[in-house]
Formats: structure tokens, C-alpha cells, sequence
């Protein structure tokens, strides 16, 4: 019997701990943002394999971050209430239980599973944000919509091919001064999109190429770059893969 209680509970633990996120404190320095953005928007996944992907974000002091409208009400603490419409067979998981961050914080929720159902799922991550009015604590719903998980079924394997088809490389050097090198490694010559974009969705450079098979390269000037951190991805038209560039003069 205790044997059996051990495996169980190496079982959980291990589900836990593979589940459970970790924030990102490369975007601490950031007054505010939620990534993916909806323009990166979450990887597509597949019936049946194990899918994961993590949100960070960084929580505000003031509310005019998230609603202009809202400008000059301070923020006292942001609760993840719900991800609305998530593919059968995934859950989220925050990395505090209570789903609950405090201003000027970090955070992540991973979201988890194995999909069911093929289909496409418009995502809306559902918060209630605790203000501050007359130093009087009051909530406010808000919802981060826009996002879309595309799940295709296992007879159809192309969308987990091109994933395997296009795979983007690490920055060299990252951080980054005037220049940096970007690879990224395709199976097929096909047309692809390189996108780079700040930490609010802003687009800095969209570029067209047709990849050759192999490893491509694609210089970027990050000269003209204020210094911050940026997302950088490579898309295909069936998955989008995105990695972090920082610039530091």
C-alpha cells in the first residue's frame, strides 16, 4: 500500500512540476506587457501530444498600462479569473496558486494537456484587476482576447511537420550592441515571414524571404534600436516560432 501511495504521489509530483511555470525576470524590467501577444499568438498543437505553453506577463501600477481611460488609477493586484474556450484537454496552471500578483510583478500561467478536439479556439485570458479608488480596493474585469490555439488532428500531420520544418536559432550576440546574427533551419524552400517586435506588439521590422534548405541567416541592424528587450519570430503561415533578442548600447 505505501508503494503504491509513492508512485501515485512521484506520479503527481511529476505532473506538477512539469506543469508548473517559472517567471520570466528578463521582462521585470518592463512597465507592462503580456507575451505571446496575440500578434505571436500561441503554437498550434496536435490531438493526442502533449501540448504546453507558457504565458508571462508583468503587472502595472498604473491602470492607463493596460486602458488609457484608466490612466492615473493605481493597481493593487491582478487575478487570473479564467482562460476562456481552451481546447478539450487542456487545463492552466499559474505559478502561484491563488493565480493572484501583486503590481510590479511577474507572473506566468502555463497552459497544458493533451488536446482531444481538433478546431480553432479563439483564447481570451480573463482577469479582475484590483484598483485602488479613494483607497478603497475595487475590481474591474478585464479580458487579454485576440489569441486562437489551432488544434489539427493526427491524421493530418502538417502542422506538426512544418514545426519540425522551420526551426528558429538563438541571437549571436545576444544582448546585442549594432548587429546581430539571426539563423533559422528549413527542411523545404518555402516562403517565410521574419518578424521583430517590442514589448507592446509594436511591429520594428517585417521582412519576406524564401529560405533555402538548411540553415539561413538574416542579419538585423539593432543599431537604430532603443535598448530593451524585443520578440523576434519566423513563420511559415502554419506555425509561428519566437524567441527573445535584448539591445544594449
Amino acid at each position: 500500500m505505501k508503494k503504491l501511495l509513492f508512485i501515485t504521489f512521484s506520479l503527481f509530483s511529476f505532473t506538477f512540476n512539469y506543469s508548473q511555470c517559472v517567471p520570466d525576470p528578463t521582462f521585470a524590467d518592463s512597465t507592462f506587457g503580456v507575451w505571446p501577444t496575440p500578434q505571436t499568438n500561441f503554437s498550434a498543437g496536435d490531438i493526442g501530444v502533449f501540448y504546453d505553453e507558457v504565458v508571462y506577463f508583468k503587472v502595472p501600477r498604473d491602470a492607463g498600462n493596460i486602458d488609457s481611460a484608466a490612466a492615473g488609477t493605481y493597481i493593487d493586484s491582478i487575478v487570473l479569473s479564467s482562460v476562456t474556450n481552451l481546447p478539450p484537454g487542456l487545463t492552466y496552471q499559474c505559478d502561484i496558486p491563488s493565480c493572484t500578483w501583486n503590481f510590479d510583478s511577474v507572473g506566468c500561467a502555463s497552459i497544458s494537456g493533451t488536446p482531444t478536439t481538433s478546431g480553432s479556439y479563439q483564447i481570451s485570458l480573463d482577469a479582475t484587476v484590483w484598483t485602488q479608488i479613494f483607497l478603497t480596493p475595487f475590481p474591474v474585469a478585464y479580458s487579454f482576447d485576440g489569441y486562437t490555439i489551432n488544434i489539427g488532428p493526427t491524421s493530418d500531420n502538417s502542422l506538426g511537420s512544418s514545426f519540425s520544418n522551420l526551426t528558429l536559432e538563438n541571437p549571436v550576440p545576444n544582448p546585442s550592441n549594432n548587429s546581430t546574427n539571426i539563423g533559422y533551419n528549413s527542411k523545404n524552400p518555402e516562403s517565410v515571414s521574419f518578424e521583430i517586435t517590442n514589448l507592446i506588439g509594436e511591429v520594428i521590422q517585417y521582412e519576406n524571404f524564401v529560405s533555402n534548405i538548411g540553415l539561413n541567416n538574416i542579419s538585423v541592424n539593432t543599431s537604430i534600436f532603443p535598448n530593451g528587450v524585443y520578440l523576434y519570430s519566423i513563420s511559415n503561415g502554419l506555425i509561428r516560432s519566437t524567441k527573445r533578442l535584448i539591445v544594449h548600447h
